[in-house]
């Protein structure tokens, strides 16, 4: 027996060797295996939360379905002009299914009325403000202008709902404010710029706006028609936005976009 165990002695201690790394395998692929349950356990938290701050703010305006099915916003606008060609206080009233758009404002130093689609860019009609219609070709180079405007005026009025869109990052922080509980989220994405904006905890209601390197008050919620509750002031220290007239409609007679 002793002249025989030398020589099986590397077989058996190779023997042993296979079984301990067998254990080791095992155990890493338990620990890779719990890691996985681990990751696939906390997007489903996070996922949950955000969908929580979600419906928080669109219970602030007065729930999505009053978003979805508002298709017709009609305001009146002052502040932030981007472009020297469109000046003064403008109204629009617009199809958000059809893009179709009625501008009543100053173009080019003149009163107009202006009947145009925002998805196509088409200008399709032009009148003066006593109704006489005048060459569309002398303002089509002015429509780019004219869109972008509308545009930027629009998200600012939908200020909530733009948000929910414009990337939010991580999780918010609890901050007060004015004796408020609020929400702070960061966004990548607003008008171009990157920020931050803050809700209140019990409305959800927007309150504060970051962006630019400026700081601006939210105010002025209302009932705009339909249960939905858009701000109408967007105020920093050196400028601001205020929305003087908003109604929002289900139904809209079509010759408001085809018409003086």
């Amino acid at each position: 027996m002793s002249s025989t165990f030398p020589k099986n002695s590397k077989k058996v201690a190779l023997f042993f060797t296979k079984i301990r790394n067998m254990t080791n395998h095992k155990s890493i692929v338990r620990y890779i295996y719990m890691l996985l349950i681990l990751c696939s356990i906390a997007p489903f938290n996070l996922s949950g939360q955000n969908n929580s701050f979600t419906e928080k703010i669109w219970e602030g305006i007065g729930g999505k379905t009053n978003w979805d099915n508002t298709r017709y916003i009609m305001f009146t606008v002052a502040g932030n002009e981007k472009h020297p060609e469109i000046s003064g206080s403008r109204k629009f009233l617009v199809d958000r299914t059809a893009g179709n758009l009625r501008f009543e404002g100053r173009l080019k130093n003149q009163n107009v009325v202006a009947l145009l689609n925002a998805h196509s860019g088409d200008l399709q009609h032009i009148y003066t403000e006593s109704g006489a219609e005048m060459e569309t070709e002398d303002y089509r180079d002015i429509i780019p202008a004219l869109i972008d405007q509308y545009t930027i005026d629009f998200k600012i009025l939908s200020l909530p709902v733009s948000l929910l869109s414009s990337s939010m990052t991580g999780q918010p922080d609890s901050k007060i404010l004015n004796a408020e509980k609020m929400l702070r989220f960061e966004f990548n994405s607003f008008l171009g710029d990157a920020g931050a904006f803050y809700i209140s905890e019990d409305t959800g209601l927007l309150r504060r706006m970051e962006f630019d390197g400026k700081s601006y008050i939210v105010d002025g919620h209302r009932d705009v028609g339909n249960g939905l509750i858009l701000p109408t002031v967007l105020k920093g220290s050196t400028d601001s936005v205020t929305y003087q007239k908003v109604a929002s409609f289900t139904e809209m007679e079509p010759e408001k976009f085809t018409e003086f």
